[in-house]
């Protein structure tokens, strides 16, 4: 089902005229990445995720979508089916850790006909987002006092003062309550999406033992601490890439100086997969974004792979590296 929901999701977003980049086109298997599709527009990306129940998400796919958003300096566009109760509402945007879904039909709205949600939905309840002006315009207009509208909705005269300022939004019971006695549908305002500014916080510190690494990929990520270069590794797949890597910071109050720099990696012995270096390579191309390919000494690269334009570096090349600086003459060097 959910492939499905990604083909429309994918149709959608290009008759909107955003370029895609679609991962089960490299990957034949049941994608378990943290995103579906990555959506660029202008200078906008987008990274697109469906999931079937919101509530049972995990915590390392939250990290992953949290981490690719700073990283690439994304925004995440999260469809949702249902949560642990119920299908999800149109019209509404539902927050869970952070992270905003919507429904297909909210997202249909919004690329069709300019409809924008006006709830937001987090544990415990709705919000709706009031534009308070007109809510005072409205209610001047109506000679209606705050302490009378205050006694209608059953709040204090200081929660209305606080809806017209907007330090304070409605729940969705007071919202709809408000709306019958202005008799007035206009005095919310529609949350888009696409502007939204999203800010996550991330743990870059915390150890992540829950990805299992081969022998090789243990090994890299010990010759990147000798180095001093800060590396995320996502869990569930090699495809675009296996890690990214930024620049460490010694004041963490200081915006982190991110390359970003994504990597696929070798499976040890193994020969080089073409498949995820020409993913990488075509995720590079779309969003501009810098790549290497770490692989182990023993593989042979063969003439028709140095020609897709992702650097392939061999690890004994890292292992000679001292500091970030060497780090990075190196990578432009490989053709960065």
């Amino acid at each position: 089902m959910n492939s499905t929901i990604i083909e429309k999701i994918d149709d959608l977003l290009k008759s909107a005229s955003f370029e895609t980049f679609r991962i089960d086109n490299f990957c034949n298997k049941k994608s378990k990445f943290c995103f579906d599709l990555l959506v660029k527009k202008n200078d906008i990306i987008f990274s697109v995720k469906v999931f079937t129940n919101i509530d049972n998400v995990s915590a390392e796919i939250v990290n992953d979508i949290k981490s690719l958003s700073i990283l690439l300096k994304s925004k995440p566009l999260l469809i949702g089916i249902k949560n642990r109760y119920n299908e999800l509402e149109d019209n509404t945007i539902y927050i869970r850790d952070e992270l905003p879904f919507i429904t297909l039909a909210t997202l249909e709205n919004i690329i069709e006909n300019d409809l924008y949600p006006y709830i937001l939905a987090r544990r415990g309840g709705g919000i709706m987002f009031l534009n308070g002006n007109v809510m005072k315009f409205i209610r001047e207009k109506q000679e209606i006092s705050r302490k009378e509208l205050s006694e209608l909705l059953g709040v204090t005269k200081r929660t209305v003062c606080a809806y017209e300022n907007e330090s304070m939004r409605p729940s969705e019971k007071v919202a709809k309550k408000l709306s019958n006695i202005l008799e007035n549908k206009d005095l919310f305002r529609k949350i888009n999406l696409f502007e939204w500014n999203f800010k996550f916080e991330i743990d870059w510190k915390e150890p992540r033992e829950c990805v299992a690494r081969n022998p090789f990929e243990t090994h890299l990520q010990a010759v990147l601490d000798d180095i001093g270069i800060c590396s995320y590794w996502y869990k569930n797949s090699p495809i675009p890439f296996k890690l990214s890597l930024y620049s460490k910071v010694s004041d963490d109050n200081k915006e982190r100086n991110v390359y970003p720099l994504f990597s696929g990696v070798s499976e040890e012995d193994k020969k080089i997969n073409e498949l995820s270096l020409n993913c990488l390579n075509k995720f590079n191309k779309l969003f501009h974004i810098n790549s290497l390919f770490i692989v182990n000494n023993d593989i042979k690269i063969p003439d028709s792979l140095r020609k897709i334009k992702v650097p392939i570096v061999k690890i004994r090349n890292l292992e000679k590296i001292d500091d970030e600086e060497e780090f990075i003459d190196l990578v432009q060097e490989s053709g960065i």
